[in-house]
């Protein structure tokens, strides 16, 4: 890999001062929150030696970095304080600075002036929609100077130096957070946290498009793209198209003829690791459970549950087990009464959206109409029983 000297690298992610004081809270240009005990101030700027400097600057008396106006010297001063002069209005939260007030405020106006030009969804702050928009152009602004990865966000970034190279970056240690459901340990509190939906069965991100929820906002991006046909990844070599990064790197291969999964019963090797997987089953004589195939290893994972007859997710109100948190969460529709889905049309409700949707064909779907009689049917299936009935 080359030199490890991390005097080799650049600036891969700025570190931490021992002594910098913690007060966390703070909105970066990408609209993130900002923990100041992350941030290492330099005590120069770096195209200016120490008895050069402008009279016009204005110097932190803390950490001596310069700033040409006193408005944003003293903006600064409060990074250090601790200060917080700008209170909310609706609840005990205090800002400091009036812009990031004005944002935190628009959590409980509903205020999102912020459109999307790519899909329909708004936002509270140009830094949320700048973020979001990198799910649909694919932009990953944040690169890794040693291992040249790239990231759509700072913080992540940040994990992969901690989790990947805190032996290389001087100053990284690396900290373990511990699952307390099972022996995981992962390399991030955000890790973690999405880590332990696993056990929990929590499924935080619905689709804007359709019913379908998400422990992960990853898989939701990428399963929103089925919907908005967005393919970001673009092949520099023939200009085809994809949806995820991955789907384009295998690509690559075709062009390049790099086959990086090697069997180690013969000399044959693959393009993916799903082909290598296939491949292996000539020597082992493994068959398949069913032959299916996915695209990602959570929808295999949740599928293996109709063969190990596995039902993890257990309702509170009967004790009826299921496979699936969804069907457990559809199924509690029942002890509660709701319903949750409403026609458009006229005021009934519904338990299920594709209860909804066979409804609503009433109004305005297909029909299918018998040819011996009258009748008209929403189901192609009823019109088959239909058919049945006369040729009896």
């Amino acid at each position: 890999m080359g030199s490890e000297n991390p005097e080799d690298f650049g600036p891969a992610v700025i570190l931490a001062e021992d002594d910098q004081q913690e007060i966390g809270g703070l909105i970066n240009s990408d609209g993130e929150e900002v923990d100041f005990s992350d941030l290492k101030v330099p005590s120069k700027t770096f195209d200016q030696s120490e008895n050069e400097k402008p009279p016009s600057l204005h110097s932190c008396s803390v950490c001596g970095k310069d700033f040409p106006y006193a408005s944003k010297l003293q903006r600064h001063l409060r990074t250090h304080s601790g200060e917080r002069p700008f209170p909310c209005s609706m609840c005990e939260k205090r800002f400091p600075e009036k812009g990031l007030l004005m944002i935190h405020e628009r959590v409980h106006t509903g205020e999102k002036p912020f459109p999307c030009t790519f899909c329909e969804k708004r936002f509270a702050s140009q830094g949320e929609l700048r973020l979001h928009r990198r799910t649909h152009t694919g932009e990953r602004p944040y690169h890794c100077s040693i291992c040249l990865k790239s990231f759509s966000r700072h913080w992540h970034l940040k994990t992969h130096l901690e989790a990947m190279h805190s032996e290389v970056v001087a100053g990284f240690t690396r900290k373990k957070f511990p699952c307390s459901d099972c022996d995981k340990s992962c390399n991030s509190a955000a890790e973690l946290r999405d880590h332990q939906r696993t056990h929990t069965g929590e499924r935080p991100y619905q689709c804007s498009f359709c019913d379908k929820r998400f422990a992960l906002s990853g898989t939701l991006v990428r399963h929103e793209r089925l919907h908005t046909g967005i393919t970001p990844y673009h092949c520099s070599d023939c200009g085809k198209t994809f949806a995820q990064q991955w789907t384009l790197t295998t690509h690559m291969r075709t062009h390049t003829g790099e086959k990086p999964y090697s069997c180690t019963q013969c000399d044959k090797s693959f393009v993916a690791p799903g082909e290598l997987r296939r491949h292996t089953r000539i020597h082992t004589g493994e068959k398949p459970l069913c032959g299916k195939q996915f695209t990602q290893k959570g929808q295999l994972k949740g599928h293996q549950k109709v063969h190990t007859g596995e039902k993890p997710f257990s309702c509170p109100d009967c004790g009826k087990s299921f496979a699936h948190s969804g069907a457990m969460n559809r199924h509690r529709l029942t002890h509660t009464g709701e319903r949750p889905y409403h026609c458009s049309v006229c005021d009934r409700s519904f338990n299920q959206s594709g209860r909804l949707r066979e409804h609503e064909k009433i109004h305005f779907g297909e029909k299918f109409d018998c040819p011996e009689c009258e009748k008209s049917f929403t189901r192609l299936f009823n019109n088959q029983i239909m058919n049945w009935v006369h040729l009896v």
